[in-house]
């Protein structure tokens, strides 16, 4: 019970914030802008509550999965309500209504970025405690010489001691090239790295096999797994890496294997029997471990740069998944709707202020990238009415904006049913098919 009102309380904050931070750019915008603002609604009506300050109704509504700015001269669906009065919205210019609707997405990539920014400042950033390397094959490191489970000491004069600062002095280099010294066998080795440009030098972490986090109620915690545990062999196959660990693990989904592991310099071993996970006709096995990570503060400058990148790969990340999903290469079974919204948010909510603001900003730039889809009735849609307008000379007729707008909404319902039935499918309709098997 506590689970699920944590979890309904989690969804409905993180929604909450999201949805005020986007109405709140149209706002401020739409009044900078001289533009009456009729209403400011945190969700959809009927409304709930309400109180009206100045020329603006504020209220909270019932449906809870959005929200809304009117503005004088707009109306949510069909032909607009202008009058021609200089404070409504059709009267201003191409420009400024672009400011307008943009300034919505605009906000929740600005929250995601200000979020970042605060937790990179005073967490740090999560690191790996290893700097032994991999490159990849047919890489500028592969043929300088390095070769897998070289551990790199320093690049040029900076010593290294962990990922992030390996990678961040690799980065520093890669314009001009530097020495690299490496150990390798318990000898100490140097190579001269060359410029490496854009491409860079094709190296990977190694991520140790220590154990992170262990999850409740599976093998690991079974077995009394714990936090930095360091994991040495699985079915008799030694493993030095995350990976080969993993992929030993999922080698035997339901089936009692030796485990032996490594704490505080001891030497343990027991039996494990991973849970079969399924994933499509294909088994494999989990016991319910992440790797460990430990953190590396840094100074608000560089919060700032990995506040900016990491807005900016989140964002490629979520438009290479789009494309990939209209060229069929990506399944749409991988959407997931505001079920699975919810779960994340009451799990991310569990594990600390932390992981639930990460969570809130990564869905802020979701948020924002959707919202900027060519769609009607989404602000993408807005924009491409507006610049057609600007092409043209002249908006779209009354009627044409109409009918688009019908199709947006024809559009919206099919992917809001699409994600319900992920949703559905994946959390309870799995879960009862399982009953009968």
């Amino acid at each position: 019970m506590f689970d699920t009102l944590n979890t309904i309380a989690s969804f409905l904050i993180a929604l909450g914030v999201l949805v005020f931070v986007h109405e709140l750019g149209h706002f401020l915008v739409a009044k900078w802008s001289g533009i009456k603002v009729e209403r400011f609604s945190l969700g959809y009506p009927p409304k709930m509550i309400g109180f009206t300050y100045g020329e603006t109704e504020y209220c909270l509504s019932w449906i809870p999965f959005g929200g809304y700015v009117k503005v004088a001269g707009m109306a949510d669906v069909g032909n607009e309500e202008a009058t021609g009065e200089p404070w409504e919205f059709p009267s201003k210019s191409v420009a400024i209504r672009v400011a307008v609707i943009a300034a919505g997405p605009i906000m929740n990539f600005l929250f995601a970025f200000v979020a970042l920014i605060f937790l990179f400042n005073s967490y740090g950033v999560n690191t790996i405690d290893s700097t032994r390397v991999t490159p990849m094959e047919n890489s500028l490191a592969s043929q300088t010489g390095l070769v897998r489970g070289d551990r790199v000491l320093s690049v040029g004069d900076q010593s290294v001691t962990n990922a992030h600062e390996l990678f961040g002095a690799l980065d520093e280099v890669s314009d001009q090239g530097s020495s690299l010294v490496i150990e390798r066998d318990n000898t100490t080795l140097t190579f001269n790295l060359p410029a490496a440009g854009e491409e860079g030098y094709g190296l990977q972490p190694m991520r140790p096999t220590t154990v992170g986090q262990v999850l409740p109620d599976m093998p690991a915690d079974s077995l009394g797994l714990q936090d930095g545990d360091i994991i040495l062999t699985v079915g008799g196959t030694t493993v030095v890496s995350w990976s080969e660990m993993s992929t030993e693990i999922r080698r035997y989904p339901g089936e009692t294997v030796p485990l032996v592991w490594e704490r505080d310099g001891q030497r343990m071993e027991d039996r494990v029997t991973p849970a079969t996970h399924a994933e499509g006709d294909t088994a494999f096995g989990r016991i319910g471990i992440s790797p460990h990570a430990s953190r590396h503060t840094v100074g608000l400058g560089r919060a700032v740069v990995l506040g900016a990148l990491e807005v900016y790969n989140s964002s490629w990340m979520i438009l290479d998944f789009l494309g990939e999903l209209l060229q069929g290469d990506r399944s749409t079974d991988e959407l997931g709707g505001p079920l699975r919204i919810a779960q994340l948010a009451g799990q991310t909510a569990e594990q600390g202020l932390y992981s639930f603001i990460s969570f809130l900003a990564m869905l802020s730039v979701n948020l924002a990238i959707i919202n900027l889809l060519p769609i009607p009735v989404l602000d993408g849609g807005h924009l491409t009415f507006l610049t057609l307008e600007a092409i043209m000379r002249r908006p779209l007729s009354a009627r044409q904006r109409e009918v688009f707008q019908q199709i947006g909404l024809a559009i919206m319902l099919c992917i809001m049913v699409l994600v319900m039935f992920n949703d559905l499918n994946q959390m309870v309709f799995h879960h009862i098919t399982k009953l009968f098997e």
